[in-house]
């Protein structure tokens, strides 16, 4: 009888193993938006003061950025923004707006003084931001076009990727 209940405990242990193994869901499986649709509207308290809300940026091209702090690859593509977006767009009808997913004010001021960003970031501390567009991973860009229509989307980061969004970001403007 002990045996048994052994070999019934390790067979439910595969089986728990293979369903966890065979649910990993693609960045594709965990976007919650497409190309062509209009971005889902919200409003965002902004780091260091005031707030933002997506449609009120209509006649801007917007580089919508969904983050974590805590994430190597979202610090890495953070570390360049302010050079290779923020200041090399200055002057256009562009946008760029990053949301820091499940970061309250406390914890962006933090890693703001830490790094010495002083560009305005948006705050998502309970993920209804984030969830209106994914369910898993970050980081995740979506440029948006002058209308508020998606016209890319972007899971990951890779240098190349961004500099693909800076071309795709000067056609649209």
């Amino acid at each position: 009888m002990k045996r048994l209940l052994h070999s019934m405990l390790i067979a439910a242990s595969l089986i728990l193993v293979g369903c966890i193994k065979d649910d990993r869901e693609t960045p594709e499986d965990t976007t919650l938006v497409k190309i062509g649709q209009v971005a889902p509207d919200f409003t965002a308290q902004l780091y260091p003061d005031g707030e933002v809300k997506l449609s009120s940026l209509r006649g801007n091209v917007v580089l919508l950025t969904l983050w974590d702090p805590g994430c190597e690859t979202c610090q890495k593509e953070i570390a360049v923004v302010q050079e290779r977006i923020i200041d090399y767009f200055q002057g256009e009808e562009f946008r760029y707006l990053p949301i820091a997913r499940d970061q309250d004010y406390d914890a962006i001021d933090s890693f703001c003084q830490e790094k010495g960003y002083t560009f305005p970031i948006g705050l998502d501390p309970e993920r209804k931001i984030y969830h209106l567009y994914a369910t898993k991973y970050v980081p995740r860009s979506f440029i948006i076009d002058r209308e508020g229509v998606i016209r890319t989307i972007d899971v990951e980061y890779e240098l190349d990727n961004l500099d693909t969004i800076v071309k795709t970001i000067e056609k649209m403007l």
